[in-house]
């Protein structure tokens, strides 16, 4: 074997057959025997990596750094395993939740073990829909991106054809869809929910939006996954010999991705933008969310050269890919914000290998197995800056979707591997730097043991040959027994593809207001060249003074600012100005309330409560929201988000969220829920607020908060 073949040189270090160098301080040789050599912060060590057992797939390839790393991936796996048999999230985590699981699944953990990631998606299954984890302001539905289950579960369905659990599967996911529509919708066919996985909201979110402005806000991620949910619903359904319904999510799906395409796509640029935020004028955050962009190219959202071209233009660090790009402004510590996250890097991975560019995929391989190796363990996060687990607000040790992003980027990267409910498939991407031998035996897949060895470089299949025969680099669902396929692969003609080494840059930080003796006005920003100037989420000024006189107009007016430095970078916008004529807004309260009193809804006691009438002077799209307190629980986390359906004239016209507004046990603090915007005409409505069947939050028990007034305000 070339050990000392350099498998990647980059700015920051290099990668060979059995070593990382990346500078005195911080270096890793690995032998054949398992013994490892590390230097991490000038600190000598060895320690070993044993060989893999079981039955698991095993790897074995022509160099030892890529050796270790699988088998280090493999036996962290293995450890998470709990009595039960079903997944701890990681050392610091020792249950399971839905997120971590469905993407661990997908990335390719089901390929090492299927039984136990079914096992664990049951888990994450109560009253027939799939939980949504614990999150910001109190869970679902702030954070919605619970459907995520959906591809898990699709991908144990095409590993295992177990027709029972399709069937399961199918009424768990429909029943989950068919309650997020009721309660999710917004304007122009949009689904609200944070951002997925960036659920700790000061790390990706402006300080000023509360949780209930995250639950109003519309995110790429967890859009992308509403979108894949319903295609894969109608996959199920085509696969019961449900036409009809499968034709019904199909559309459902195509209706979503084409919103996405309205949305999000960033003008004259191949990336999509990270989520749209404001208060009934939204406006799109044109930073890069990782996540968001890979499953635009692995779930299908972007095609062909278009793909690929995400691919090669996506920011990418010297330590591995940030969550997104620029980072927050200074004083917002790592955690998501500065930071890699190991699974993503699978993620790159796999896109990277999906549209043949080697070059993104000989760094993605090299920088988790720098990380892995460095530290011992496939870490939860690694600082941007350093490349290392010290420094940040938490990083756990055998992070299960970490593990799964390194062995996904073997599985289905370097192999190639593609599930198709009839079949699985070989679409292999091997870098040149890589060319040697690479082996995997004991692929577990329906009724046959799958070994798989590839030869030579690049992504062109030049000779396939399964069992010793000619044939195509794909095995049909009904073959039985041992398997052997042998891939011969050449370089493309296209060469190896580009990647988009950017440096680690912060966001400048969003202007405040001060009040203006004219007009509107806010505080220099630092490094800020100019401004521009927001009216109802549409740029109308770009100007270098800190202050703005807005012509006279009628209705409702928000204005925002945003800080732009000299080389393009931007601010978030800040926070809403608004600026209601006399006859724009209205505001109501429970009926028998006066004066500061409030209203106390819990679901044992006066859930429902009968609004005084309000009398609409003028028709059109008013958004609906309340100001209410719920101190239940703290503010980033718990599942005690509370619901409520709003009816007006006796009609439900949606649901209003009132997440956790401060620290568990403050019910003194009062922000507004999120909104409901709907066309009204005018006269007198009567206003309800009612827990019914469309209330039940993830809790399920405990569904209370506290409401002062709700207010109308008109916004076209």
């Amino acid at each position: 074997m070339d050990q000392d073949r350099i498998l990647y040189r980059g700015e920051a270090f290099t990668l060979t057959g059995n070593s990382v160098r990346q500078d005195a301080a911080h270096w890793v040789e690995v032998q054949p025997d398992g013994q490892v050599k590390t230097m991490k912060n000038g600190r000598y060590s060895e320690w070993r990596i044993l060989p893999e057992a079981g039955n698991a797939p095993h790897y074995r390839g022509s160099f030892e750094v890529l050796n270790k790393a699988y088998s280090l991936a493999l036996n962290e796996a293995s450890s998470l395993l709990n009595g039960e048999g079903t997944f701890r999230t990681g050392a610091n985590w020792p249950t399971v939740w839905t997120r971590d699981i469905s993407y661990a699944t997908h990335l390719g953990l089901g390929l090492w073990n299927v039984h136990a990631c079914m096992k664990s998606l049951n888990a994450r299954v109560r009253n027939g829909e799939v939980e949504q984890d614990t999150g910001t302001g109190g869970s679902w539905p702030i954070s919605s991106d619970r459907v995520v289950w959906g591809m898990a579960a699709w991908e144990v369905y095409c590993l295992t054809g177990d027709a029972g659990w399709l069937s399961r599967s199918c009424r768990v996911l429909e029943k989950t869809c068919r309650r997020d529509e009721e309660v999710l919708a917004a304007t122009g066919g949009l689904v609200k929910g944070e951002s997925s996985f960036l659920d700790w909201r000061e790390q990706s979110y402006p300080a000023w939006m509360t949780s209930a402005d995250i639950g109003d806000s519309c995110s790429l991620s967890t859009m992308v996954l509403h979108v894949e949910a319903r295609r894969v619903l109608a996959r199920m359904f085509r696969e019961l010999g449900r036409e009809e319904k499968a034709r019904e999510w199909e559309e459902k799906s195509a209706g979503l991705s084409a919103v996405i395409e309205r949305f999000f796509r960033i003008p004259e640029h191949a990336l999509y933008g990270q989520y749209l935020y404001g208060r009934g004028y939204p406006v799109l955050s044109e930073k890069v969310d990782s996540l968001g962009n890979l499953l635009c190219v692995l779930l299908g959202q972007a095609h062909g050269s278009h793909a690929a071209g995400m691919v090669a233009v996506l920011p990418h660090c010297v330590y591995g890919i940030p969550c997104f790009h620029p980072q927050m402004p200074d004083g917002v510590p790592p955690y998501h914000n500065r930071a890699m996250w190991p699974f993503l890097e699978g993620y790159y991975a796999q896109a990277a290998a999906a549209v043949e560019n080697e070059a993104a995929l000989s760094l993605a391989f090299a920088c988790m197995v720098r990380a892995a190796l460095l530290c011992g363990t496939n870490k939860e996060n690694i600082l941007l800056e350093t490349g290392l687990d010290e420094g940040l607000l938490l990083s756990s040790d055998s992070q299960l979707w970490s593990i799964a992003g390194m062995l996904g980027s073997f599985y289905k990267g370097l192999f190639g591997i593609r599930l198709l409910p009839d079949s699985l498939e070989f679409r292999p991407c091997v870098p040149a730097s890589f060319e040697g031998v690479h082996e995997l035996s004991g692929l577990e897949y329906r009724g046959m043991t799958v070994d798989v060895r590839l030869r030579g470089s690049g992504h062109r299949v030049a000779r396939c040959l399964v069992n010793g025969r000619e044939g195509r680099p794909a095995l049909s669902a009904d073959m039985k027994g041992r398997v052997l396929v042998e891939l011969e692969l050449v370089p493309g003609e296209e060469g190896e593809g580009r990647v988009n080494l950017a440096h680690m840059g912060g966001s400048l930080a969003a202007p405040e207001w001060k009040a203006g003796r004219h007009g509107i006005a806010w505080e220099a920003v630092n490094g800020a060249d100019y401004y521009r100037v927001y009216r109802n989420g549409i740029p109308v000024s770009q100007t270098e003074h800190c202050h703005y006189m807005p012509s006279p107009s009628r209705g409702d007016v928000y204005f925002q600012v945003m800080a732009v430095a000299l080389d393009g970078r931007e601010s978030y916008l800040n926070e809403p100005n608004d600026y209601p004529s006399a006859d724009s807004r209205m505001e109501t309260r429970p009926c028998g309330l006066s004066g500061d009193e409030a209203w106390f809804s819990r679901v044992t006691e006066s859930p429902d409560a009968l609004c005084y009438n309000v009398n609409i002077d003028r028709p059109g799209v008013y958004r609906v929201d309340a100001f209410f307190a719920n101190g239940t629980y703290d503010v980033s986390d718990g599942n005690t988000c509370a619901l409520r359906s709003l009816y007006l004239n006796g009609r439900r016209a949606g649901t209003l969220a009132f997440p956790h507004t401060s620290r568990s046990g403050n019910w003194e603090y009062f922000i507004y829920s999120t909104a409901v915007e709907v066309v009204m005409t005018p006269g007198p409505c009567r206003v309800e607020v009612v827990y019914d069947a469309f209330s039940e939050n993830m809790n399920r028990l405990v569904n209370d908060m506290v409401i002062k007034h709700l207010r109308f305000t008109r916004i076209s």
